[in-house]
């Protein structure tokens, strides 16, 4: 099916037509590039003086303005209105604070353009290219790993919009999906209803795919680490085996001049220091990019949690605005899933590291010299220290985190029940 669908390939996110043979980086990120680029977040590459620059500025400020400022202006005269009800308060201040917190993370995106492009780089270095058939399993792995987490999260996220946006059909359209008001008109009569109905069904969506981008793509860029550090682990495990194997690949190329098979376990060796340090040197990047953005979200995370909490207690008649709670309850699952994606796999990262030790223990360092010994013990004491991403130096991204992050939001919420009975 490929050559019938090649007239796509412009139109899709690279990887999905295209070959995985040659495990090009690219493919971590490309779906999260893809709908940046979509929705006009993306880095520019063009020239000021030239017309393709001004015309993406002027899409870029189109999408902001339907996405951000228009619906973010609607939702703080709401909340100014609706001062003595605190279910109202609660329910208008929880979609206001993750709406904006979506953009946000845009603004740092933006900041640190720098150091995200030099991440997309790195990946490009010598240390991360796969060199044997196992290397490239273990890439291909990663890789998916890291586009199934963006496509179904981003797909669940849409799922969970689309039912708010369908509830006002269940409420006799007597609410909007987020509820808005602005100064001028009122919204909830003809024919202004039927305009700020239509953008919401453009805007939510929109805000889901940009904010499961952004969260995802540090995910990605976490898993892209782990993927480099399984293969060091197998490394540190077979490294006579692949020894032997450089050794046979030389002694084919040239027949007159072998060297000793020692010289090959000591090169091994040495290029899984090399690979290692470059690992550290990745996952500091990745922590200095993401990490403002990463203690933001904790942050307000608690408080969304929070919010969702009061707004149901705040449901008169539960029985019936079914659909009401249906949307608060998937809303709070994508906030919990959001927040567990990020800690999951920075758990992972301190895990994966940790077992460097006992991969270079598991390997065959006994039949060595002492020299080649001392290198995998620098190398066992320099793994003591697990590799780990922080929020803002002060959360590490792991599920004890997580535990913390329930814990914190339900204290905060039983504080928050009574003091409203």
């Amino acid at each position: 099916m490929q050559p019938n669908l090649a007239i796509l390939k412009p139109f899709l996110p690279y990887g999905v037509l295209d070959s995985w043979d040659d495990l090009n980086p690219r493919l971590y990120h490309a779906i999260h590039i893809y709908w940046l680029k979509f929705y006009g977040m993306w880095y520019y590459k063009f020239m000021p003086c030239s017309l393709k620059f001004w015309c993406h500025q002027v899409y870029t400020l189109i999408v902001l303005w339907l996405v951000c400022f228009l619906p973010g202006i609607g939702e703080v005269v709401y909340l100014l209105r609706r001062q003595g009800h605190v279910g109202d308060i609660a329910e208008g201040l929880y979609l206001f604070l993750s709406e904006m917190y979506t953009y946000f993370k845009i603004a740092v995106f933006w900041l640190n353009k720098e150091k995200i492009s030099n991440l997309l780089k790195f990946l490009h270095c010598d240390e991360f290219k796969p060199k044997e058939r196992e290397h490239k399993d273990i890439l291909r792995k990663s890789i998916k790993t890291a586009r199934f987490v963006m496509t179904y999260y981003t797909t669940m996220c849409v799922g969970a919009v689309s039912v708010g946006i369908i509830m006002p059909l269940t409420e006799n359209f007597e609410i909007l999906p987020t509820n808005v008001e602005y100064p001028y008109f009122d919204v909830y009569k003809s024919p202004m209803y039927g305009i700020i109905y239509l953008h919401h069904i453009y805007y939510k969506p929109a805000t889901c795919i940009i904010d499961g981008a952004m969260d995802t793509i540090l995910a990605a860029f976490v898993a892209s680490a782990i993927g480099q550090i399984e293969i060091l682990a197998y490394n540190l495990r077979n490294f006579e085996d692949l020894a032997e194997r450089k050794w046979n690949r030389d002694s084919k190329k040239n027949q007159d001049f072998v060297r000793d098979k020692k010289y090959y376990i000591k090169f091994v060796l040495k290029q899984s220091i090399i690979h290692y340090n470059a690992i550290v040197r990745y996952v500091s990047m990745i922590e200095s990019a993401f990490s403002l953005a990463s203690a933001l979200q904790f942050m307000l995370s608690v408080m969304v949690l929070c919010l969702v909490g009061i707004q149901f207690l705040s449901i008169e008649n539960p029985l019936n605005h079914l659909m009401q709670i249906v949307w608060m309850a998937i809303y709070l699952t994508c906030m919990l899933i959001e927040v567990f994606i990020l800690c999951w796999f920075g758990n992972e990262l301190i895990l994966k590291s940790l077992e460097l030790r006992q991969a270079a223990f598991d390997g065959s360092w006994l039949k060595t010299d002492p020299k080649t010994t001392m290198l995998i013990v620098i190398f066992l004491e320099r793994c003591q220290r697990p590799m780990q991403v922080t929020a803002g130096k002060i959360f590490t991204l792991s599920l004890d985190t997580y535990s913390y992050l329930i814990n914190w939001s339900y204290k905060a919420f039983a504080v928050m029940r009574n003091m409203k009975k």
